[in-house]
Formats: structure tokens, sequence, C-alpha cells
């Protein structure tokens, strides 16, 4: 038994949901999938990134445009590490945690 026979509603919702985002969009599918590529690299999820590798290279991504996917996500996620330090190991002295 899976989450599909246990709430069913829920699972056929985002399934609906899924389905109505692949439909009459403004972004071509190979972006969505591209999108969705990085996202799921963020996310560390392996079963999503293979997932939408092989959904981007089907819907026209050449591997250069998922290898740079991949690393703007990689360019987003070392800002971010970034910003943190600079904004909590570094602060300003009038943005010191006080003691």
């Amino acid at each position: 038994m899976g989450l599909k026979e246990l709430k069913p509603e829920i699972i056929e919702a985002y399934f609906n949901f899924s389905k109505a985002l692949d439909k009459g969009t403004s972004l071509t599918q190979r972006e969505k999938e591209l999108i969705a590529l990085a996202v799921s690299h963020a996310l560390q999820c392996n079963f999503c990134i293979e997932d939408h590798v092989r959904k981007a290279r089907i819907a026209g991504a050449k591997e250069e445009e998922i290898a740079e996917a991949i690393l703007v996500t990689a360019k987003v996620r070392a800002g971010a590490t970034l910003t943190y330090a600079q904004h909590y190991a570094f602060p300003k002295k009038e943005e010191a945690p006080k003691e």
C-alpha cells in the first residue's frame, strides 16, 4: 500500500495540477524541464534528476543546455552560501547578535 491508496484524492489533485502546467502555458516544455532539472539538483532529489534529465532530452534540450541549467543551480547555491556567511558569520557591527 502506498500514498495513492491511502490518499487518492491528494495524489490525483497533484497529478491534475502537474498536467495543467504541461498545457498551454507561456514556457515551452523544454524550458519547463530545464527549470525542473535545476530545482531537482537544488533539492538533491536523485529520482527527480533522472526523470527531468530524461524529459528534458525528450523535449529537445541539448546537452549544453542541461549542463548550463545544472551550473546555474550551483551558482545560486554558492551565492546563497556566501550571502549567509556574510550576514551571519561576518555581520556588520551594528547587525551583530547581542549577547
